[in-house]
Formats: C-alpha cells, structure tokens, sequence
C-alpha cells in the first residue's frame, strides 16, 4: 500500500542540503540528510525524527507540521495539497512498514503518542492522543477518540484503534473501541479493546 521512494515527486519544490542541515542544527534527527525530502513550508518541530526515504511534501496553499519527538520510518510519506493540512502529534511513530497521510484540500489531524503502520490515511481525518491505525488499512473520513497510548495500563482509557487489512471509510470509535476488520471495515463489529485483554480486564474490574 505504501512504497518507500528513492526520488521525490518532480513538482514539488524541496528543501536544499543546506535546509536540511539547518533543521538538524534545529535539533530535528535526521540520519541520513542526503535522502529525505521536505518541502520548505513543512513544520518539523525539535527532537523529530525522519528516517531513510521520508517525503514531506507540501504546496504554497498548504501546511504540514511534525510535532516533537515524531517518528518517520523509512517509507512515510506526507502530502497537503490544495489548502489541505497534515497535522502529527508529538511522540507518534508512522512506520515502520510504510506509511502515507495525504490532505488534499482537507484537513488531517493525527494526535500525540500515536501509532500508523502499514497505513493510507486520507484527509478528512481526525485520530486523537493514543490512536492508532495497524494496517494494512486505507482509512477515510475516519474520526478516533483520544485516550491514553496503546500500551497504557487502563485499556479502556486507550484512545480508539483500528487493525486488520482492508478499507476504513466513516468509522467513528470512541475511547477504548476498536475495530478488527477484514476487507470493508464498515462491517465489522465494534468491539471493547478490553475483549483483547482479558487478564487486564479483569484485573481492572477488581
């Protein structure tokens, strides 16, 4: 779904060997300068990470910020397109296996402390502190409460969670839920993510 790039997209102007340098000098973690890719107007905040092969992309009308202490595995890919805006939570892993957020002309928010692996997330799109998305999933006009990380203690108090393999479309999950699809996510159960850990469960309900 998602395919690591050894060349950025041609029509997007990126910063220059200088540029990079200077967000390292910033304080952004970038192991290998010579092979990432990040627009100018991009937003990278101190202590982020971008690994081998990340791509930034972002047009004049547009905005994406990278909050501190993010983490793009090699294969991430940002997009905004058309007024569109990319927002990712501090302490968010993308990655690794791959991962793309894509805003064309909407807007895509992606909380603190997060995870995406293996996942197409296109604008509009609102995943809160804690979700997570563990793909392979193409997931659309999705909205995910917020909550604690997903390995906080508390399970119910995880913010919302969807895995499997397949299209995520309109889902709406509250904290806690999660959806284990196959295929079309829209027909799979809603289910407590509790479900999956029962001895945290029923240590919990003590």
């Amino acid at each position: 779904m998602t395919v690591a790039t050894d060349s950025p997209p041609p029509a997007t102007p990126f910063l220059d060997r200088a540029g990079i340098d200077a967000l390292v000098a910033a304080g952004v973690v970038v192991p290998a300068p010579d092979a990432v890719w990040v627009s100018a107007r991009a937003r990278i905040a101190a202590g982020a990470v971008l690994h081998p092969t990340v791509v930034v992309s972002c047009d004049e009308a547009s905005s994406v910020v990278v909050a501190r202490d993010a983490v793009l595995h090699p294969g991430t890919r940002i997009s905004a397109t058309e007024g569109g805006s990319v927002r990712v939570g501090a302490r968010t892993i993308l990655g690794p296996g791959g991962c793309t957020l894509v805003a064309d002309g909407d807007e895509l928010y992606v909380g603190a402390d997060g995870r995406c692996r293996m996942a197409l997330l296109l604008a509009p799109g609102t995943y809160g502190d804690g979700c997570q998305v563990l793909g392979p999933i193409e997931a659309r006009a999705c909205t995910l409460e917020g909550g604690e990380p997903g390995d906080a203690h508390d399970v119910a108090s995880r913010g919302a969670l969807l895995k499997g393999a397949g299209r995520a479309a309109g889902i709406t999950l509250a904290r806690g839920q999660v959806i284990n699809g196959a295929g079309d996510f829209r027909r799979a159960r809603v289910e407590e993510q509790v479900a999956y850990h029962p001895a945290r469960g029923e240590r919990l309900g003590r």
